[in-house]
């Protein structure tokens, strides 16, 4: 079994859709790629459809996957990741709303 996380993403206002997508696809999302730590990355880009202004739009949902929690705290302290985390410092809002990530804890497949 893998350990996975989630993240919540929202883009900076100022940055446009397209820009955004094109920099997690080609630049954000290949340094996680390369950790030789990942096992799986995949970017979920979104149109959000909440209408009711209490919330941001959520412009992207990535999911990655390592084997294990060391894995993951290894991949996390490595290099890579903090250049990861310096490219999207012009992309993506630096707050627990614009960038929140979470450990799946518990799966439920129903269908």
């Amino acid at each position: 079994m893998m350990f996975t996380m989630l993240t919540v993403i929202r883009k900076r206002a100022e940055v446009s859709t397209e820009e955004f997508r094109r920099f997690m696809e080609l630049e954000y999302g290949p340094t996680y790629v390369a950790l030789p730590q990942t096992r799986e990355y995949i970017q979920y880009f979104l149109a959000d459809a909440a209408t009711d202004g209490a919330d941001e739009p959520i412009d992207a949902i990535v999911k990655i996957s390592f084997d294990s929690q060391d894995d993951m705290r290894q991949a996390l302290q490595s290099p890579s990741y903090h250049r990861a985390c310096e490219l999207r410092k012009a992309y993506l809002r630096e707050t627990s709303a614009g960038i929140h990530p979470a450990i799946v804890e518990h799966t439920a497949t129903l269908l």
